[in-house]
């Protein structure tokens, strides 16, 4: 792990919980490990220091204190615990979107089975394909110990995008830039 860690330390008043709840998501977004209430650790790149700090300046801004630590090594069982964790929660985000993957294979099949399916039903098919396609970028942004499941959710969007091709020769051409 040598290019170090990232430590945030921080307190938000417990009123309103909104704000506690912004900081919670902020650090889920970022794939942020809970070492303990209030202490969060990530491995140390040029992405999740911004992600940090950004959060840290929310922090203060709620009224909170936050503290940022870069660390340069941690203990060889400590680091490999919270790759660990890392890898654990990543691996149950990955399983929940192949989850939802396989409901938009499964919807794909019963709209194809008995009749043609619509322009308007293929837009909307395009359009639930692209958010599950952003929600893996998502996840493989915070991926930062390569989970296994990666290449398995890949795999599998890959088949759902082959399915939605195969609705409509419209479909085959659906708008790239609503992923």
């Amino acid at each position: 792990m040598g290019l170090g860690w990232l430590l945030l330390i921080y307190t938000v008043p417990s009123q309103p919980s909104r704000k506690r709840a912004a900081v919670w998501r902020g650090l889920k977004q970022a794939g942020a490990v809970y070492l303990r209430d209030g202490v969060c650790a990530l491995p140390r790149r040029e992405e999740t220091a911004a992600a940090f700090h950004a959060l840290a300046a929310k922090v203060e801004e709620f009224g909170g204190e936050a503290t940022l630590v870069e660390v340069p090594h941690l203990d060889e069982r400590r680091a490999a615990a919270i790759a660990a964790r890392s890898r654990e929660e990543r691996a149950a985000e990955y399983a929940e979107l192949e989850r939802e993957a396989e409901r938009f294979l499964a919807h794909v099949r019963r709209e194809t089975t008995h009749r043609a399916v619509t322009c308007a039903e293929v837009a909307e098919l395009a359009a639930d394909l692209g958010k599950l396609e952003r929600w893996a970028a998502q996840i493989r942004a915070r991926d930062y110990f390569g989970a296994a499941d990666a290449q398995d959710a890949a795999a599998l969007l890959a088949r759902c995008d082959e399915a939605l091709a195969t609705c409509s020769p419209v479909a085959a051409s659906h708008d790239e830039g609503a992923r």
